[in-house]
């Protein structure tokens, strides 16, 4: 059970490393560029933007989901990665107005999210999933629509977005697809 524990704890402590390899930035979190770049931003629905977040993708899938993950910064308002421990859902990371950060508490909450097949869009109400993330900052209005989606038995992605209803039926679509391409082996 000792070796078990230990293993866990390894491919945990391996996998924040890979995360904040692809997550760090030259910069502090809270400088002027950063709050330049969240005055500035608008996500994208460019369809060109859309199919990029699928090429020239790392093999490994770990590494594959980070950096899809970092690319949807620019096409939602914001989003969280979560990673599956036994059936528990952490917050790894998020963005926000296009920018991305490594979510460094310690006491990260967890969720448990329904059963659904991978790349299944599901509609869900954003307030309740950022309280229980504590992650309220990253739709301080309350004004987005939140959808979760599950590219891998690991890893799924919660994206956070103001557009209307009608533009975002066909937004989801056509990043469900790079999803698709993007993670089909």
């Amino acid at each position: 059970m000792e070796k078990l524990s230990q293993a866990l704890v390894s491919k945990i402590s391996i996998f924040q490393k890979r995360l904040q390899s692809f997550l760090e930035n030259d910069f502090d979190p809270n400088s002027e560029e950063h709050e330049r770049i969240r005055q500035e931003f608008e996500s994208s629905k460019d369809e060109a933007l859309v199919r990029g977040i699928s090429q020239g993708l790392p093999e490994d899938h770990v590494d594959r989901a980070i950096v899809v993950f970092s690319r949807l910064a620019m096409v939602f308002d914001s989003g969280v990665l979560l990673e599956n421990h036994d059936g528990e859902w952490k917050a790894q990371a998020a963005f926000s107005k296009g920018v991305t950060e490594l979510l460094k508490n310690p006491a990260k909450s967890t969720l448990k999210i329904p059963a659904a097949n991978l790349m299944t869009v599901l509609k869900t109400d954003s307030f309740s999933m950022l309280q229980k993330l504590n992650l309220h900052d990253l739709d301080p209005e309350n004004k987005t629509t939140c959808l979760l989606i599950k590219v891998t038995p690991d890893f799924a992605f919660l994206l956070f977005s103001s557009l209307p209803d009608l533009w975002l039926k066909e937004h989801t679509e056509n990043v469900r697809r790079a999803l698709i391409n993007g993670f089909a082996d």
